[in-house]
């Protein structure tokens, strides 16, 4: 596991237990699949980069809140793409994104909730994503 994996795995397993969620990791054939359709519409390397390190380690992870990524061989992910954006994954109102460059939280209505909700990279997204889920459980 290189240290990006394991910045995935020890954020999402930092966060509150509210049900068993295991770690399902992508085949390598769904990797290659995942890889091959990333770059046959020239999604940025350095993207498939994190999202490939992030499916290593799981597959469509979902969290009871905030947090639900698409499988990594779910063509919904570039159901966007045509406007430059990554649908990586949907909970409730809430929306994963790579758009304009940076990785987001938003809503159906746009790609980011604020600047606030961005970030250079998927563990910045991931870590953004723990904050709110944090607050919504205070409430």
């Amino acid at each position: 596991m290189n240290v990006n994996q394991s910045k995935i795995v020890d954020l999402l397993r930092s966060l509150p237990e509210l049900l068993e969620i295991p770690f399902v990791l992508a085949t390598t054939g769904e990797l290659n699949v995942f890889i091959d359709t990333a770059r046959s519409r020239e999604v940025p390397e350095h993207v498939i980069t994190q999202l490939t390190d992030f499916y290593r380690v799981t597959n469509g992870y979902a969290y009871d809140v905030i947090i639900n990524f698409f499988e990594c061989t779910e063509l919904t992910i570039y159901e966007w793409w045509e406007d430059g954006d990554l649908w990586l994954g949907q909970r409730d109102f809430n929306t994963l994104r790579w758009s304009n460059g940076k990785f987001s939280l938003g809503d159906a209505g746009s790609a980011s909730l604020d600047e606030t909700c961005e970030a250079d990279t998927l563990i910045g997204l991931i870590e953004i994503c723990k904050i709110e889920i944090l607050e919504v459980l205070k409430d």
